[in-house]
């Protein structure tokens, strides 16, 4: 997995950044922002869905639809120029119409390779300069349909494929579902057989992340049902926690800070599991859990030992002693269903489902806007993505690249 030191310039090769926590590291800020939003360098035709962009270099990487195709798209940063385009027939559709046509995973650059993975599970892994295919699963045909249930298939998140693959050495992390490939499996990133899968749940819709809390290495994210912890070493359950959600939601990804896993989703009150290792076992218990933050699909973010999300049943901002869960602000009403959220410097960029990006100060203080821009089309439900000077925001079916100002 790419991984660099907050401070350094970099690309954002995955879902939420370098480092996948939300945070722009190196990011060249306005001195002063501008009342007026920025024009657009470019926009891009890139289809349906809600994949957010891949940055590495001067190339883009995202999936989108059109009509019953999804497509793998590699375009140019500094131009928008189209570059490659691997096209596929998808008849997946989800059960509910709001959840959309999809695709809605953030790929995955890993040096010459990307990895894509579509709403109904084609997982591609393509060469990154030219979209060649080096190797690919339909895990509809391969891993699902065995058991259906009252949500359809038992192994997949019943509105499809979501999250976002990790790249771990030599491995390619992918929460799959089920008895065949585990509700985690990691494949070989350059010959695409599994190499190990773990627990026999529905997958889940969230991202997995790779951490240490209580000082052990772990497997950290969410199956269709419950948050667990996986040892990294044997992929061994070491603890777990029940999340039932409506339609079994476990969207959010988990947020580790310190010996804390932080849990949110599907309304419920933000939760955080203490995570601790003694004389070889591990344990773990509630530390505090707030009714201030319940959230939905937006995945916090950290900053000065703060937590800050957006709680849906008031539509305002919440920012959280992230130790205690003590409240230490609220926002005014946000407009919007869904926000991504980018830490970069010492402000939070937060952008809503209208298209309308806050900027507001990274304090655990109060809540002090900076300024305020419309950016792109109303319905852009995917993440906010940032490298150097550049915003990209995928609208409902464009891909927009703006440039802040020097």
């Amino acid at each position: 997995m790419v991984s660099l030191n907050i401070g350094e310039a970099a690309d954002w090769p995955h879902w939420r950044g370098p480092n996948r926590d939300g945070v722009a590291p190196g990011v060249a800020l306005p001195e002063k922002w501008p009342a007026d939003p920025p024009k657009e360098k470019w926009k891009a035709f890139v289809g349906l869905g809600f994949s957010g962009p891949a940055i590495v270099g001067n190339r883009i990487y995202i999936l989108g639809r059109v009509d019953k195709d999804e497509r793998c798209l590699a375009f140019d940063a500094d131009t928008g120029k189209e570059l490659w385009k691997v096209e596929y027939p998808e008849p997946f559709t989800a059960p509910d119409p709001t959840a959309g046509k999809g695709p809605n995973s953030t790929p995955t650059v890993d040096g010459d390779r990307v990895y894509m993975l579509g709403l109904g599970g084609m997982l591609h892994c393509l060469d990154a300069a030219n979209g060649k295919v080096l190797w690919k699963h339909d895990c509809m045909k391969e891993y699902w349909g065995v058991k259906k249930g009252i949500l359809g298939d038992e192994w997949h998140p019943p509105c499809g494929a979501s999250a976002s693959p990790l790249v771990d050495g030599q491995n390619v992390l992918i929460p799959i579902g089920g008895a065949k490939a585990g509700a985690f499996t990691a494949f070989d990133r350059k010959t695409g057989d599994i190499v190990w899968k773990a627990l026999d749940d529905r997958s889940s819709y969230a991202s997995p992340t790779i951490a240490s809390p209580g000082g052990v290495k772990q497997i950290v994210g969410f199956t269709g049902t419950r948050m667990v912890g996986l040892r990294y070493s044997n992929r061994e359950l070491l603890w777990d926690v029940p999340f039932k959600a409506r339609f079994e939601q476990t969207i959010i990804s988990p947020v580790v800070w310190k010996d804390l896993v932080i849990v949110a989703g599907e309304a419920k009150p933000t939760t955080a599991i203490r995570v601790k290792e003694s004389s070889g076992k591990v344990t773990h218990e509630t530390a505090w859990t707030s009714d201030d933050l319940k959230s939905y699909l937006t995945t916090p973010v950290i900053f000065q030992d703060h937590l800050l999300g957006f709680d849906m049943r008031t539509s305002r901002l919440a920012c959280l002693n992230a130790e205690t869960g003590e409240t230490a602000w609220t926002s005014p009403r946000v407009p919007g269903k869904y926000h991504s959220l980018v830490l970069a410097g010492n402000v939070v960029m937060c952008l809503n489902s209208e298209g309308e990006l806050t900027v507001f100060e990274a304090s655990p203080k109060e809540y002090k806007e900076v300024v305020k821009w419309t950016l792109a089309e109303k319905g852009t439900w995917a993440h906010l993505a940032l490298a150097g000077n550049r915003l990209y925001v995928k609208g409902k079916e464009n891909l927009y690249s703006y440039e802040l100002p020097k």
